[in-house]
């Protein structure tokens, strides 16, 4: 493939990814790319023929495939998934990226552990799982019934698309003390869900930032101070409430001992775990977790990737 063929080609699925999932207009996207409108249409109807577009857009882009090979040999993971960095709303994006990853690689009986998180809770949201397979979801910590609450699930879309069954840990996702959470881990129906999600095929996780406008401040998991107190221990980021730093090391917390959930250890043991997350302020949290060894598949965007690739480089 010449140069010209490979700019060409990353055009089309750039511009197919930007109409058919970021949903923007043509006029947005000529506005971005920097083209005409007429161009764009051209693009449009250029990708559906050449079956770039089908129902799933095929490919994501030359550069974004070198990105992907690029990632998946610095930080040894088994896959990597890049889309365009969008406009706006890069979470919705990234969610949408993720059920289409987990979509084409789940299969009958599987079961599908997940995380908690606006990104999470929008790939349950995006993702379509045939009706010909019984596929099953479990949660790995505790207080993610705020999600089933907030959103009707019940509609199109819903959790009924989980025909092999739903199973959630009954607990908070920090509890009060320590001593309240030795108590909930040792109950039998925290146990075995516990048990069950260390058996999963796949896991989708979120990655955290440590900004004040983390999901875990703005959904009252803890305080800014509290944040404050794990930044200055030198935290970069954490999955499933669990800091580590920029080696990947995770901390010794106080705030470890409260959490009810899947531990970072078990985590890593499990055959697929797909972290989802990108944007320059999760970049250090991002490079944090794959240093550490706690994701199997990233699914982020291009200058994310661009990011992770040039820290690699320098550390």
């Amino acid at each position: 493939m010449t140069n010209n063929d490979a700019f060409t080609v990353n055009l089309l699925v750039k511009v197919a990814w930007f109409y058919y999932k970021d949903n923007l207009t043509q006029t947005e996207i000529a506005e971005r790319l920097q083209l005409s409108r007429n161009k764009v249409v051209r693009l449009l109807e250029r990708a559906r023929a050449e079956n770039i577009v089908q129902f799933h857009i095929q490919g994501h882009g030359v550069h974004c495939l070198e990105i992907e090979r690029d990632l998946v040999s610095a930080f040894k993971l088994q896959q990597a998934f890049i889309i365009p960095t969008p406009t706006q709303n890069l979470s919705r994006s990234l969610s949408k990226a993720a059920a289409q990853y987990l979509e084409n690689s789940i299969s009958n009986n599987d079961l599908i552990g997940f995380g908690w998180g606006e990104a999470v809770s929008r790939t349950i949201e995006s993702l379509s799982i045939d009706p010909a397979i019984e596929v099953s979801m479990v949660t790995l910590t505790g207080g993610v019934n705020y999600y089933f609450h907030k959103r009707d699930y019940s509609m199109e879309g819903g959790l009924d698309k989980f025909k092999g069954g739903i199973y959630v840990i009954p607990a908070p996702f920090l509890a009060s003390s320590e001593r309240m959470a030795k108590n909930m881990l040792s109950e039998p129906s925290v146990e075995n869900i516990l048990d069950l999600a260390s058996l999963c095929h796949h896991a989708v996780v979120g990655i955290g930032g440590l900004s004040s406008d983390s999901t875990i401040i703005k959904e009252e998991k803890m305080t800014l101070n509290e944040l404050l107190y794990i930044k200055n221990q030198n935290a970069v980021g954490d999955i499933l409430g669990q800091f580590f730093d920029a080696n990947g090391e995770l901390l010794e917390l106080p705030h470890h001992n409260r959490l009810i959930g899947t531990h970072l250890h078990t985590l890593k043991k499990l055959k697929n775990v797909i972290g989802v997350a990108g944007g320059p302020h999760k970049v250090e949290a991002i490079f944090g977790a794959l240093k550490g060894g706690y994701i199997n598949t990233l699914i982020t965007d291009e200058e994310t990737a661009a990011s992770l690739l040039k820290k690699e480089a320098a550390f």
